[in-house]
């Protein structure tokens, strides 16, 4: 599953420049180096992406990630096209 896409992909506010999380790999490695750094009680909840056996926990575990950067505002906004 680590090879899952995650569509739209996600916009990571990170540094040097924003990341993109593309797949369920991305994900994982992403949330892993940010409990390295520590972070507060609610990205233990994302453990989810690290169990996932189907598409539809997937999906589930990539909806969880994506609330919980829009509520850390680590989400980049994409620009709409003029």
């Amino acid at each position: 599953m680590d090879d899952f896409r995650i569509e739209p992909p996600l916009l990571v506010k990170d540094q040097p420049r924003p990341r993109r999380l593309a797949s369920l790999a991305d994900a994982r490695a992403f949330v892993d180096e940010a409990m390295k750094i520590g972070r507060p009680p609610p990205w233990r909840e994302v453990h989810r992406l690290k169990t996932v056996r189907s598409e539809e926990d997937a999906d589930e575990a990539i909806d969880d990630l994506r609330e919980l950067l829009e509520l850390e505002d680590l989400l980049v906004q994409p620009t709409p096209a003029p």
